[in-house]
């Protein structure tokens, strides 16, 4: 089933309705986060094997982590989202899902160091379509007062995806390591994470398939004046994001700090419990795996659906506010974690430290949602996605190795996991405590302009 890539707007106040399909749009759009975030994680999976198949240094891995994925993620993450804004969003999902699953499988068949960057760069190529173009959607699809139930599940999907690489990653890795390499046609023989990569392609050119024939364009919703859905030049972007200047600088500048320590976390805590606490890797996946996919899906739903209650009864900043309250539960839960020395200890500060992790990223991007008019939606999550994800994304995992290697000497994953999160979680419960204010002013702007 399809519709028009630009259907007409519907005038008038924005419907106070679930759109048709919404509920599947959600699910599918979450399972292609998800997939995304497995393609991305398991190379966590793989520092072990991957470090001795090319001789490279924990830096090195962290780079490949990091850099890698965001070079060309940053080139492209707004010009999708322009064409987002404009055109058809389910066009840009799924084309950009085909081709960061091809480049996964092409991941799968170098044989160097820089072939292996190359095509990870590829992969972050692909996946600078989804955030924006699937953001936008979602705000045409549920009101103001579901949507953060809405994003919660979908932003559940890092932590989906984290929790499923995980689990199975490990297993995998460590099954294919204890047999003999794998020889496929054309390709020839192939080591045990060069075979994960080949697996994990597949199913993503099937989802891409998929949601080309079922996805449905939504319509796009406007406010009392119909003018609002008319393209915003470069000026007008620039203008609005200059007026709520403050706002903005202070939530990039937390969700900054809050995305190199979380993504940080991500690419080394299963190489810090192998190394370090002494578990077997298919372990130390199973045990993070499930930590990440239970108590982070129930974090980040359960936190979706708490804002839409707490909105409902008036407390219009509910989504902002919650994220600070959930970073302050858990900055000390997060020093102190890395620093615990058995592994059962570790893993029970986990548990809630992965519950609350659950919670900014959906009530980050439905605070953004609030506070924009739909002619800018897809283009302001890029801007956000662009700050965001790449500082992010290149610092998390390159700050762990680097500082493993520079300040412990290479014997302490878990000293610099406890280092970073003692600056970076004390930076983002700033920002988020002076972004309040300017938060509430920006709602009410936008309220008035509905």
């Amino acid at each position: 089933m399809t519709q028009n890539n630009n259907p007409a707007p519907t005038a008038g106040v924005e419907l106070d309705c679930v759109a048709p399909g919404a509920w599947y749009a959600v699910i599918f759009l979450t399972l292609a986060a998800s997939l995304s975030t497995i393609d991305r994680q398991v190379l966590a999976m793989m520092i072990g094997p991957i470090r001795r198949d090319f001789l490279v240094s924990d830096s090195q891995m962290g780079l490949l982590g990091g850099l890698a994925f965001t070079l060309l993620y940053s080139v492209a993450t707004v010009p999708l989202a322009w064409i987002a804004d404009r055109g058809s969003r389910r066009a840009v999902i799924t084309g950009g899902m085909a081709f960061w699953s091809l480049m996964t499988a092409v991941c799968g068949t170098v044989q160097g160091f820089a072939a292996l960057f190359a095509a990870r760069m590829g992969v972050g190529l692909g996946e600078a379509a989804l955030g924006p173009a699937a953001y936008s959607m979602l705000s045409d699809l549920f009101p103001r007062r579901r949507l953060p139930a809405a994003v919660g599940v979908f932003a559940a999907a890092p932590l989906i995806g984290v929790g499923l690489a995980s689990l199975a990653g490990g297993q995998i890795i460590q099954a294919l390591e204890h047999r003999p390499a794998l020889v496929l046609p054309l390709i020839g023989a192939v080591r045990s994470w060069q075979a994960m990569f080949l697996a994990l392609g597949l199913p993503g050119l099937a989802m891409a398939l998929i949601g080309r024939l079922t996805l449905r364009e939504p319509t796009r919703r406007v406010a009392a004046d119909p003018t609002v859905l008319a393209p915003i030049t470069l000026t007008g972007f620039l203008r609005f994001l200059s007026g709520r200047r403050r706002f903005l600088a202070l939530m990039f500048v937390a969700f900054i700090a809050l995305s190199i320590q979380g993504w940080g976390l991500f690419f080394w805590i299963v190489e810090f419990l192998v190394r370090e606490r002494g578990l077997p890797r298919a372990q130390a996946g199973l045990v993070f795996g499930l930590m990440a996919f239970l108590f982070g899906l129930a974090g980040s739903i359960g936190s979706g659906r708490l804002a839409g209650r707490l909105q409902a009864r008036g407390r219009t900043d509910a989504t902002l506010r919650l994220v600070l309250y959930s970073v302050i539960a858990l900055a000390p839960l997060a020093v102190i974690m890395p620093l615990a020395p058995r592994a059962w200890q570790v893993c029970a500060f986990l548990a809630p430290i992965t519950f609350l992790m659950g919670w900014p990223s959906g009530l980050g991007a439905s605070a953004l949602q609030f506070i924009v008019p739909n002619a800018l939606k897809g283009r302001i999550i890029a801007v956000y996605l662009l700050v965001v994800n790449v500082t992010s994304l290149t610092l998390g995992p390159w700050l762990g190795g680097m500082i493993s290697d520079t300040v412990f000497g290479g014997r302490s994953l878990g000293g610099s996991l406890a280092l970073m999160a003692a600056v970076d979680y004390p930076i983002a419960i700033i920002c988020l405590i002076l972004a309040q204010k300017p938060f509430r002013q920006a709602l009410a702007v936008a309220e008035t302009n509905a």
